[in-house]
């Protein structure tokens, strides 16, 4: 009867498990790790994308903040040229300057802020302001675009006016001569031939009078707020610059 002898293997001892775990162990944290790390770099980099893009709609607001405030300073001295213009004015008076500018003012698609928001729109639309990690920074982009919204807001209480102002002069005019104060570009001119008020009856005189009053004083304040966002434009570009080293 044959022996045979069986080869038995050593036991390890519990020290090369706990090795063995603690190198599958570090092994799993440092994956982790190095994910969670390159997750962060790449969060680092879109919120720099995205300052960077904030920063040069900023840079595009202040101009289009400063056209604003130009448009609306304008079109209050045309207000007061034409309050006194219309204050003793008589159908065989030339009427010229008082078409011009009422045309001028009523005008609504002119003085209307559209803010550059791509970089807002882009940030809602990726899940809103977590990735920016700055809450001075985020708490300026948020402050910054709800004063452009209050700024819309009176805007259209801007454009009420207007259109009570187009509605009440509509008496004082004649047609064929209203259409001559406009090129073929919708430029506004001053017509080679002299024209006329078609009445100039004191009551509803009086009535575009208080309305004319009311665009040029909202006009005002307008003003003041818009350039008082332009100026915040400027220091939010400082701040961010600073935080984020742009150049």
């Amino acid at each position: 009867m044959e022996v045979h002898a069986h080869t038995h293997t050593p036991r390890k001892k519990w020290t090369h498990y706990f090795w063995e775990f603690l190198m599958l162990f570090l092994a799993v944290t440092l994956g982790f790790f190095v994910e969670n790390q390159r997750e962060h770099y790449i969060e680092n980099q879109r919120e720099k994308k995205y300052i960077q893009s904030f920063y040069e709609d900023l840079t595009a607001d202040q101009y289009d903040l400063q056209s604003n405030i130009n448009f609306l300073r304008t079109q209050m001295q045309e207000a007061d040229s034409l309050e006194i213009l219309m204050r003793n004015i008589k159908t065989k008076q030339p009427a010229n300057r008082i078409y011009m500018y009422l045309r001028g003012i009523i005008r609504s698609t002119q003085g209307i802020l559209f803010p550059n928001d791509r970089t807002i729109v882009q940030l809602r639309n990726a899940g809103g302001m977590r990735l920016i990690k700055n809450k001075s920074v985020s708490d300026s982009m948020v402050g910054y675009y709800r004063e452009i919204g209050i700024i819309q807001f009176l805007t259209q209480d801007g454009l009420t006016n207007k259109t009570a102002l187009r509605e009440k002069s509509i008496p004082l005019l004649n047609a064929e001569d209203y259409a001559k104060v406009v090129d073929s570009t919708s430029t506004i001119i001053d017509p080679a031939e002299t024209i006329y008020l078609r009445k100039s009856d004191p009551d509803i005189i009086n009535s575009c009078l208080i309305e004319v009053n009311r665009i040029k004083a909202l006009n005002n304040a307008l003003a003041i707020r818009i350039r008082r966002l332009k100026e915040r434009a400027g220091r939010i570009k400082d701040f961010i610059r600073q935080e984020y080293h742009l150049k």
